[in-house]
């Protein structure tokens, strides 16, 4: 949105917050764009998850409608947008739609499998004018389901190329931020903790080859049962803790030093649906930093980081295949080199924002 903005377009968000808040309405600008995020009056329920989540955003509809109408009747708005179906976002869009004749633009950034209740999936895909897709994947699932090819087109993922450009940042820096850590080699991983078991499981294997390696792992998660502790406590159970080092959440400009830091990345999805769905952003960001890549053998992750061009894939079930790339890369500084130096032309090439906002513009036109 704020590379659209750029291109001239007047983008205005609405955000509807489940939780009970004073002011119940705020506006403020971010990156340019200005945003009103509204929170449910009182209606007696206290609760944020389930059907309480769900009341409290429809009790947010007769607010989001008269704001969204004074918006679009000052400013000639032609859509409403809505990321992802559900209660809170494809449903007031859903209903701007009907009552203003805009066209309805719903983005599915990944499979959809958690959004409730179903009902509201459906209808939004059939009332959506264009459905914005970010893998192929994605899209051969809706059509699948019956939904017309003609109004699905994949819009892939973006990275910050100025943000992750390895050339501007100190090499005397990175260099402290490395021996801070204390290790001849490190491996990073930086990204929402979904699932680190490959990691963790092929470690040892990695650790009897190279000893004097370090895993450097950046995110959580918000599901307890995928959070820094739990993770933790694995990597405690099967004694490799004084090889690990769980850093937590991190400010976004601080994730470039900690990439740059690393001898290689990693990226551990499972073979599953939603995983296989997925256009995973950090492969890119470890790209725009020229970094070797181990990662799984997922169905659009294979597509992006093709096996020994640009980085090394293992099947996601075969820790053994893990540690192998791995251990390939740590004795291979020549492969690292090459492998990151491909990747980062393929990520710059294809993957800048200015660019895939363009692309939109082209969709939303046309």
């Amino acid at each position: 949105m704020g590379e659209l903005s750029k291109l001239g377009h007047r983008i205005f968000i609405i955000i509807i917050r489940p939780e009970n808040k004073k002011p119940r309405i705020s506006s403020f600008k971010e990156n340019g764009i200005e945003v009103t995020q509204i929170h449910p009056p009182q209606i007696g329920l206290r609760g944020e998850k389930g059907i309480s989540r769900h009341l409290k955003y429809l009790a947010c509809l007769p607010t989001v409608s008269k704001i969204a109408s004074k918006i679009i009747k000052e400013n000639k708005i032609g859509y409403v947008y809505s990321y992802m179906p559900g209660t809170g976002s494809s449903v007031p869009a859903m209903r701007i739609k009907s009552k203003h004749k805009i066209k309805f633009v719903l983005d599915l950034a990944d499979m959809y499998t958690f959004v409730r209740p179903k009902m509201v999936v459906e209808k939004s895909f059939k009332n959506a004018d264009k459905i914005l897709v970010i893998t192929n994947y994605l899209k051969k699932h809706l059509t699948q389901k019956g939904i017309e090819a003609r109004k699905i087109h994949v819009v892939p993922n973006g990275v910050d190329l100025q943000l992750f450009d390895p050339e501007r940042y100190s090499k005397v820096e990175i260099q402290k931020i490395r021996d801070s850590f204390k290790a001849e080699k490190l491996i990073v991983f930086s990204g929402s903790l979904q699932d680190l078991n490959i990691i963790i499981d092929s470690a040892r294997l990695v650790i009897d080859s190279i000893p004097t390696v370090k895993y450097v792992i950046i995110g959580d998660h918000r599901d307890p049962k995928r959070s820094v502790s739990k993770w933790e406590n694995k990597v405690k159970e099967k004694n490799l803790d004084r090889y690990f080092e769980f850093l937590g959440r991190k400010p976004r400009e601080e994730i470039p030093k900690y990439l740059l830091c690393a001898d290689i990345c990693l990226d551990s999805f499972p073979d599953e649906p939603y995983y296989a769905s997925a256009h995973p952003i950090k492969l890119l960001e470890y790209g725009a930093c020229k970094k070797a890549i181990v990662a799984t053998k997922v169905t659009e992750t294979e597509r992006i980081l093709q096996h020994q061009k640009y980085g090394l894939l293992a099947k996601a079930n075969d820790p053994k295949e893990y540690s192998k790339n791995i251990i390939s890369f740590l004795k291979s500084p020549d492969l690292c080199n090459r492998t990151g130096n491909e990747f980062s032309k393929y990520v710059r090439e294809n993957f800048e924002w200015s660019k895939i906002a363009l692309e939109l513009q082209n969709i939303l036109e046309n």
